[in-house]
């Protein structure tokens, strides 16, 4: 009935899913409740490379925009959905907030841009988080959303946040 290669190839599949299961639902678990918040504090002026191998900094994005968002994705099925649901349903309602996509896991510039082409991200910007250096200052890991307000002021930063809180938090800037 099943090939032995289609027998690993379901095994294999069903560890991925289920060992993911608990990352997968959002929850008031513990995972949420230790994460480091940054709500309401004035953050530094960080310096960031973008996939396209230019340089830009947090000031440079609230000169045009009142708030930036952040959203740290590791490119894998429910970070897609994320970033699917703030290009079609978030994104066209705040002009005047960039948002950027934050790879914390590739490692690479071109790592970064290869994954941002292969998933169809390219109208966005997305960093290349080489040294971990964002991953580390926000506490970002898959699924984490900030929002920075034009004073440099955390106005949301938690894990696997739904569209309706990121929205609530954009309405009152």
């Amino acid at each position: 009935m099943f090939t032995n290669l289609q027998r690993l190839l379901f095994i294999f599949c069903f560890f991925i899913v289920v060992g993911c299961q608990e990352d997968l639902m959002p929850s008031n678990d513990p995972i949420e409740s230790t994460q480091a918040t940054r709500v309401g504090e004035v953050v530094n002026d960080v310096n960031f490379t973008l996939s396209d191998g230019t340089n830009s900094m947090l000031s440079e994005q609230l000169t045009t925009h009142d708030a930036v968002v952040l959203y740290f994705t590791m490119w894998c099925p429910v970070c897609d959905g994320h970033m699917s649901h703030i290009r079609t349903q978030i994104k066209p309602r705040y002009n005047n907030v960039q948002f950027i996509f934050v790879d914390y896991i590739s490692g690479q510039v071109s790592n970064t841009l290869g994954s941002q082409e292969s998933f169809g991200y390219t109208d966005f910007p997305v960093i290349a988080d080489t040294d971990d250096a964002l991953e580390h200052y926000f506490n970002g890991t898959m699924a984490t959303t900030i929002i920075i307000d034009k004073n440099f002021i955390v106005k949301l930063n938690g894990l696997f946040k739904t569209g309706n809180e990121v929205s609530e938090v954009l309405n009152q800037l």
